[in-house]
């Protein structure tokens, strides 16, 4: 339907000829600036490159006298690994002779500029493809535009990926199969729109321990003599099922939902019993869509309210399961029943004083999706329709249901259209424009076919246009709503809200410093959380964290209990948690994004300090704390969750993580492995390290280029071990020290104490480092390029198109103006909203 064009693909000369031949003649403007001559980019690589990058010595790797006859594609790669290694340092080698610095300055700006002259003239149709909203960015645009919470995104074929990002065009293809599903979720997000009834009577109820009598064991009294619900085996033992996580089905929430699925707001007033005034934890998850509510304290001996909110489906409701109860018991060798003679334990448990839900909760009546497909138009009873009406729906189920009937369709419906197709369609709409869906409409109500069924065949259509799923953008300066559109799916995942569209509608968005207002406004606003999570999935591989699970052998800290298969639930949401509000709190407070790199903070809860070792932090909840002097932690390098994503479960590999951080963090990706290169088999037992499985690729003249750059960001976080938890020895299943006793569930464990390990390398200008401090200290030297790197993932994000060479000298820039402020994230983002790689297509 909209063909990719391909990146070098305009009808101009081929890159890799007009950029030498422009840098053969030098750039007129740079020759005036020195009163020196300078050499032009030939002759510096003729001196200083082809001794070891010709035919002669290279044999079919690394080239750079043939660039002239190579593909543009990939010359314009080639000339990215020229630019990459010359700014790092890394070429000439060491050992060879080194040009001034000053010449090497030179010609990288020859390079660039030229590059970026290049690159503008052959973008005549611009350097972005149109693309198609992803998954995320459907069920967002269609909850927004309907006010639903109904899922969407399972109900559409998965997104493939492409640079990273699942929002590249290159990746998000269009078959008969996406038109089928689109087809299937606009009508099932329309049908969760409508109004069928009257307001829903929003209900509060309290349940107490006297409305809900537990299934065995006395209540726990508390000292102001309130009757409590005692929990004594890790479950609620006022359910029906005692021994599992049972959900609270005994006050009727479920029946509650059934009749009113909607919005609810939930309050629980808990405490902890226990004689040394420690807390428990608890947490409280739905039924059915397993959605985590979070993890909540109950406070020592007082009882203390938590509140959540959700959005409840029919017959669905809520579990309420103490945190690690049992745990916790045998930890501190308390007694754990009541006496016989019924009073109170002496040993811990959890209290519930009451539970209060309040629902369904609706800002407005009728929803805000029933009133942008129907506005004012009037609700009537199905059977005061004319009985030769067609429903499209049962009539006796539905007899006493509302609908909407007009009596004028042909003016309700344009008028309705037309505000839907322009929010929709994310831009003012014309008559012409909406004429086809009127007719669809029209087709239907001159069928009989009632007004609802009629509005909602064009409506289902809409949702299926072009103009609604794809971003349709021209070339040059984006217009206003194009550029609207791409603010708003950058920084909230979703379509412009009313007040972006609002700007966009008056002509103002293009003006830099409404850009930026609106930039600003967005950032504040809580739907950014949205840009956070998305980003951050893709871009540090979080979506990952649960594609491998640790070996419960090798790593039972991850689980509940030793050797068992369920996770700790709280560690792993704190593991998430952790980088998330780290990145947010950069962006909030507009802090250096170096700390990405090493920071002296970071987020932790008491479960995660434990984890990591580190002095202990009270509660179950994410907050802000200062990291010792001497810990190893700070910054996303040293994080569980990077750790994790970038290992297998059993063991780690350095060039994994070495490959992730010249990637992600550098933006020196290296290339792909050669062919039929051996693998790393694992070995769990102990009997080689990793460093003696790798020497035979350092000491192959194919590899050790590589692997000169890619092991040692690897080597030095080999110091943390697939789960993140700091080491200094690896551990094994068969060869190695025993260990006896450890402090997880259970007590004796079944690994062995293997090898020491050696966080110890050296970089390719052969600056040694002894673990992850002195690597990321080394690492900071590279700050322009590690703010470069991040400037081009966000500008890869937003724009659905990897940045080229020919991109450098913007980023330059964009780096250039975040530096000024110490490399502020927030800077460096609205440097790259500010930028022409944002703001043109």
């Amino acid at each position: 339907m909209f063909p990719h064009r391909h990146p070098f693909a305009n009808g101009g000369p081929l890159l890799v000829t007009s950029v030498l031949a422009l840098l053969s003649l030098g750039s007129l403007s740079w020759t005036t600036v020195h009163a020196a001559p300078t050499p032009n980019t030939h002759q510096f690589l003729e001196t200083n490159c082809y001794d070891c990058h010709d035919s002669d010595t290279q044999k079919g790797k690394f080239r750079m006298d043939n660039l002239e006859s190579l593909d543009p594609s990939e010359a314009a790669k080639k000339w990215g690994r020229i630019l990459s290694r010359l700014e790092a340092g890394e070429m000439p080698p060491p050992k060879k002779p080194r040009p001034p610095q000053a010449e090497t300055a030179y010609v990288l700006k020859e390079i660039k500029v030229t590059l970026a002259a290049e690159a503008k003239a052959r973008r005549a149709e611009g350097r972005t493809h149109i693309r198609r909203l992803n998954r995320l960015e459907y069920e967002n645009t269609v909850r927004d535009l309907l006010g639903i919470t109904t899922p969407l995104q399972d109900l559409l074929p998965e997104d493939d990926t492409a640079d990273g990002f699942d929002t590249a065009s290159a990746a998000l293809s269009i078959s008969p199969v996406h038109i089928q599903r689109y087809m299937e979720a606009a009508e099932t997000a329309l049908q969760a729109a409508l109004v069928r009834g009257a307001r829903p009577e929003v209900v509060t109820r309290k349940f107490t321990f006297s409305d809900e009598k537990e299934q065995k064991g006395g209540a726990l009294s508390h000292p102001n003599n309130k009757p409590m619900i005692h929990v004594r085996d890790g479950s609620l033992h006022f359910f029906s099922e005692p021994h599992i996580e049972v959900p609270i089905q005994s006050f009727q929430f479920a029946e509650m939902t059934k009749a009113s699925p909607g919005r609810y707001r939930l309050r629980v007033s808990a405490f902890t019993h226990d004689a040394q005034g420690r807390s428990l934890a608890f947490a409280m998850k739905t039924t059915r869509s397993k959605k985590l509510l979070g993890y909540f304290d109950a406070p020592a001996d007082q009882p203390g309210v938590v509140e959540a909110e959700h959005w409840f489906g029919p017959g669905d409701t809520v579990i309420i399961a103490p945190y690690l109860l049992n745990k916790a018991r045998r930890e501190r060798k308390l007694g754990q029943y009541a006496a016989k003679d019924g009073t109170p334990p002496q040993g811990l448990a959890l209290g519930i004083e009451w539970i209060e839900v309040e629902g369904p909760l609706q800002d407005t009546w009728p929803p805000v999706g029933h009133q942008r497909l129907f506005g004012d138009v009037e609700l009537k009873p199905f059977k005061s329709l004319p009985k030769d009406t067609v429903l499209p729906l049962q009539p006796l189920r539905y007899s006493e249901k509302l609908t909407p009937v007009s009596g004028n369709p042909e003016a309700d419906a344009r008028r309705l259209l037309t505000g839907f197709l322009a929010r929709a369609f994310r831009r003012p709409v014309t008559a012409e424009e909406v004429a086809p869906y009127l007719a669809i409409a029209a087709r239907h109500w001159e069928q009989k076919e009632c007004f609802e069924s009629a509005m909602l065949e064009a409506y289902q259509t809409a949702l299926c246009s072009p103009d609604f799923l794809f971003l349709v953008e021209e070339p040059g300066p984006l217009s206003n709503h194009a550029l609207a559109s791409r603010l708003a799916y950058f920084l909230t995942r979703s379509a412009p809200d009313d007040a972006l569209r609002a700007v966009a509608d008056r002509g103002e968005l293009r003006k830099p410093e409404v850009l930026r207002r609106e930039t600003e406004r967005l950032l504040t606003s809580p739907r950014s959380q949205a840009f956070v999570n998305d980003f951050l999935d893709h871009w540090l591989h979080l979506r990952d964290l649960d594609a491998t699970m640790p070996d419960k052998e090798l790593f039972p800290e991850y689980y509940e209990i030793v050797y068992s298969s369920k996770v700790d639930g709280l560690l792993r949401e704190s593991i998430a948690s952790e980088t998330r509000l780290f990145f947010t709190d950069l962006l909030k407070t507009d802090g250096s994004l170096l700390q990405l790199i090493d920071s002296d903070f970071t987020y932790l809860n008491s479960r995660l300090a434990e984890f990591y070792g580190l002095p202990a932090v009270d509660g179950v909840q994410m907050r802000r704390t200062a990291l010792p002097a001497d810990s190893v932690r700070g910054g996303v390098l040293t994080q569980a969750s990077v750790l994790k994503v970038t290992a297998n479960g059993s063991r780690t590999s350095p060039v994994l993580r070495g490959a992730w951080v010249l990637d992600n963090i550098i933006g020196r990706p290296p290339p792909p492995p050669p062919p039929n290169v051996g693998a790393i088999e694992p070995d769990t037992r102990g009997s080689t390290t990793i460093r003696e499985q790798l020497a035979k690729h350092q000491n192959s003249e194919t590899c050790a280029s590589c692997h000169r750059q890619i092991d040692p960001p690897g080597f030095a976080l080999e110091a943390f071990d697939p789960v993140g938890q700091w080491r200094e020895a690896y551990r094994t299943t068969e060869t190695g020290t025993e260990v006896k006793v450890l402090n997880v569930e259970g007590g004796k464990v079944k690994y062995r104490i293997g090898a020491a390990v050696d966080a110890s390398g050296s970089l390719l200008d052969d600056s040694r480092f002894v673990g992850p401090k002195e690597f990321k200290k080394l690492t900071l030297r590279q700050s322009d390029a590690v703010a470069r790197c991040i400037a081009a993932k966000l500008v890869t994000f937003s724009t659905g198109h990897h940045t080229e060479p020919g991109d450098i000298l913007a980023l330059d820039a964009i780096v250039a103006s975040a530096k000024k402020n110490h490399y502020g994230l927030r800077t460096l983002l609205h440097g790259v909203i500010q930028s022409e790689l944002f703001t043109r297509k």
